[in-house]
């Protein structure tokens, strides 16, 4: 029998329902009036049901006493909503079954722990300590930085959030061995937490909570590969990392070419370099974000292994994983393993693609786009990281861009008409607006702000491909325009400004990431620091043209001073892109400026100015969203080209008249033998183009074809060595345990970092440490408190400091660049642009 409860109504609650419908009511007399009031119990109330309480008291309601709960009557109660409340049941008992699948019930009980634990640890971040935090923060810094700190605290509260640091349990590892290198205990340990404070927030994928141990056991390939990328910057380490990366590429290959597929591999298995699994495509995809440093585009590696990665990925089913009944048996964790991978995968292809100007390898299929629509973390994919699905709506915003403006099947190059061309990019924009908001309105930091702030100067870059006027001079009058090429050459220059203020706006929030952590642009990925160079071709290209007159010239001066900046302290070895690309930044702004100068002194009336446009539109449309930034090499190695042939020339023609005076003397004054004219003096052409090539260290070196088919090794003859070791030699060689002794052989036959750096190697039975990492790190270049003057765009960079002892510092660096007419300029970006596929033609 249920319980029957009474409670009198106040004389100012007119309606205890509100605007719900709450059933049929109790009667009860009101205070001071005859009337009488009906109210329904709890449970009808809860079901928007009718209730006879009122017919049936003191008995509960009908529905009450089947249900056999109690009937209360309470004024003040609100429906709760049982759907929240269910979705927030069926979402935790998800995580559970997820994380606790495969565990014993030690395990199972050691969790429950460490979670109470963590609900009750006053240091969790709430919304509101988040507020006190940021306004503690203004406080501290005043007002006059407030800008600036928002820029910045993103980054720095994005940190606190979603890194942790690897406990010792996670980082305890046993001493492992590729070949001929060694790595101890304490420098996995150290390499693993460096990988994961600097490089895993740009590209979450790989589960560093599992610990290197167990990451070992899963994919000794993933393994290398991070250690590899923890390497990249630890001072004195430079040639075993070189060492460590042909050995890397060694196992990438056999992966690639005959792999052991694992669908779902397990750390009972035994470990095997090459195997094929979630895990692998995941060490492919940081490879594609840090690949092997090199001098130039051609030989950047990113394109052709995040192919690899996807086709990997369709290969052992991660695009099938949630779905598909073949994996029915694999539990939760790997599932979601796979499902991340998968989701990354595609997030990488579409950015590296987008990028270089080639087509992407993706597929946003069912679980991409659930993925990126589970911004708050409510559905099924709750467990991944927020910045995973930030990436992937950013991603997908790309594929749109370019599915939409190379559409066109009968244009050579897919590019949309030019009437539909316009108001496409109109809805793009907006679209890009409405992502911007949800973006920010869901915790965006830094580096997924970086992503989307490419993805807008990517879709205004557009607007180049429609403008009238390129760097000729020989351009049409606009005045003898129709009108609706007028109305179109408007709507195109208000774009221009556009993607000049979105690509300073990149490069100012690049800017503002290096000064939040001035070493954060030591770990940009190879890839990010080209988006920094690309966003300053805009720049320059735009600065000097006719429409400068309506441009913050001296905030994109400033701008591209830092781009030059940020891409000089982003090199890691002399010679490699990012010092390059410094250097050839420098130039670019010479040359653009000179050629501004003369259309300027042609111009000579202001009507002329006016009529005649300049230097805003581009020759070269096959790269898509990035065909600026190759139209702008393609014209400095126009001018670079022009320049050298003159010179040559002129070169020539004393060298001529010299030749021919000697020979009138020899011949006493007759006759004059017929000269073989030629361009230079070179008699070997083919093998200064050698010498060329061999000023580039850092790209692969040839491998010579005539040796290969005599049965000679297949290695670059650089990197042909007696101790070559193959990758069967690596596959037999087992990881050496710390209380193990190693044979006194083995220990002569490994390489040290200590004996290379002249350090004598400890006598102990262990073998010594590949990697005897200098705790010292490398100085922090920073910006300069004082920035260089905006009138002087090629003023030097005194405040960086080298990041290796025999590095040039930026004043020596940048010298023979200001001379952009320089043979040096010319072979620089001749080879840039022809080793790429480059071809101007097209």
């Amino acid at each position: 029998m249920g319980k029957f409860e009474l409670v009198s109504p106040s004389p100012e609650s007119e309606d205890v329902g509100g605007s719900e419908y709450d059933g049929s009511y109790k009667k009860e007399s009101s205070s001071g009036s005859g009337r009488s009031r009906k109210f329904a119990c709890v449970e009808c109330r809860q079901q928007k049901s009718k209730c006879d309480a009122h017919d049936r008291a003191p008995e509960p309601c009908t529905k009450c006493q089947k249900k056999g709960v109690p009937c209360v009557l309470k004024k003040d109660f609100r429906r709760t909503y049982k759907r929240a409340r269910n979705e927030a049941i069926e979402k935790r008992f998800k995580e559970l079954t997820r994380t606790l699948t495969n565990l014993s019930s030690e395990e199972i009980l050691k969790k429950i722990e460490q979670e109470q634990s963590a609900l009750l640890d006053g240091q969790n971040f709430t919304k509101d300590k988040v507020k006190r935090l940021r306004q503690s923060k203004l406080a501290e810094t005043g007002p006059q930085i407030k800008d600036h700190v928002d820029a910045n605290w993103i980054y720095e509260l994005s940190n606190l959030q979603n890194f942790k640091e690897l406990s010792s349990e996670q980082l305890k590892c046993t001493p492992k061995t590729l070949g001929d290198i060694y790595v101890s205990s304490e420098d996995i340990a150290e390499l693993f937490q460096e990988f994961a404070k600097k490089y895993h927030p740009f590209l979450p994928v790989v589960d560093i909570t599992k610990g290197a141990e167990k990451i070992y056991r899963l994919s000794p390939c993933l393994f290398w590969v991070i250690i590899l990328t923890g390497l990249r910057r630890k001072f004195g380490a430079t040639e075993l990392m070189k060492k460590l990366s042909n050995m890397v590429k060694s196992v990438l290959a056999e992966i690639t070419i005959s792999p052991i597929i694992r669908y779902t591999p397990s750390d009972t298995d035994e470990p095997v370099l090459n195997v094929a699994s979630v895990y692998s495509v995941q060490a492919f995809l940081l490879y594609t974000f840090w690949p092997p440093l090199t001098s130039s585009l051609s030989a950047d590696t990113s394109w052709n292994t995040i192919g690899t990665a996807m086709f990997q990925a369709i290969r052992v089913g991660l695009n099938s994983a949630e779905y598909s009944k073949e994996y029915a048996t694999a539990n939760h964790e790997l599932i979601s393993e796979q499902v991340r991978t998968w989701v990354c995968s595609n997030i990488v292809s579409q950015y590296i693609a987008s990028s270089f100007g080639f087509p992407a390898y993706v597929s946003f299929d069912h679980t991409i786009i659930n993925v990126s629509r589970d911004l708050r973390g409510s559905g099924e994919h709750a467990g991944l990281p927020s910045s995973i699905k930030q990436m992937a709506q950013i991603a997908h915003f790309e594929n749109q861009v370019i599915n939409t403006m190379n559409s066109n099947p009968s244009n050579a190059l897919g590019m949309v008409g030019g009437e539909q061309k316009q108001p496409l990019l109109k809805v793009l924009n907006q679209q890009l607006s409405q992502l911007e908001i949800n973006l920010e309105d869901n915790d965006l930091d830094s580096i997924r702000k970086f992503l989307l702030l490419v993805a807008k100067a990517h879709l205004l870059t557009y607007y180049f491909t429609d403008a009238f006027s390129t760097h000729k001079k020989n351009d049409n009058d606009i005045r003898t325009l129709s009108m609706s090429e007028i109305e179109s050459n408007f709507e195109t220059k208000c774009g221009l400004v556009k993607v000049y203020n979105a690509s300073i706006d990149l490069l100012t929030h690049s800017t503002n990431m290096w000064q939040a952590d001035p070493a954060i642009i030591k770990y940009f990925p190879g890839v990010f620091v080209l988006n920094i160079w690309q966003s300053a071709c805009i720049i320059s290209k735009l600065v000097h043209s006719s429409l400068s007159s309506v441009l913050d010239v001296s905030k994109g001066k400033k701008a591209y001073q830092d781009a030059v900046s940020l891409t000089f302290n982003a090199s890691v070895l002399k010679y490699d892109m990012a010092y390059r690309s410094s250097g050839i930044m420098r130039s670019m702004w010479s040359m653009f400026a000179k050629m501004h100068d003369d259309w300027k002194q042609d111009r000579v009336s202001q009507d002329e100015k006016f009529a005649n446009d300049f230097n805003l539109g581009i020759s070269v449309k096959s790269r898509m969203s990035v065909s600026v930034f190759f139209d702008c090499l393609y014209i400095l190695r126009e001018k670079c080209g022009m320049a050298k042939l003159k010179r040559e020339s002129k070169r020539y023609e004393e060298d001529f008249e010299f030749s021919e005076a000697l020979q009138d003397d020899a011949r006493g004054g007759e006759g004059k033998p017929e000269h073989q004219r030629r361009l230079s003096g070179i008699k070997n052409p083919e093998e200064d183009a050698r010498k060329i090539i061999k000023t580039i260290p850092l790209d692969p070196n040839p491998i010579n074809a005539s040796n290969a088919s005599s049965g000679s090794s297949l290695e670059s003859p650089a990197s042909q060595t007696p101790e070559g070791t193959l990758l069967k030699e690596m596959l037999s060689r087992s990881s050496p345990r710390e209380d193990n002794e190693v044979p006194r052989a083995s220990a002569q036959q490994s390489t040290s970092l200590k004996e290379v750096q002249g350090i004598p190697s400890s006598s102990s039975s262990r073998l010594p440490s590949v990697f005897s990492i200098k705790r010292s790190q490398e100085p922090v270049r920073r910006i300069s408190a004082t920035a260089a003057a905006p009138s002087d765009i090629t003023a030097p960079l005194a405040s960086a400091v080298p990041t290796q002892s025999t590095r040039d510092s930026p004043n020596t660096v940048m010298d023979h660049w200001d001379n952009w007419e320089s043979d040096m300029v010319w072979k620089d970006v001749d080879l840039l642009m022809n080793e790429f596929a480059f071809n101007p033609a097209v």
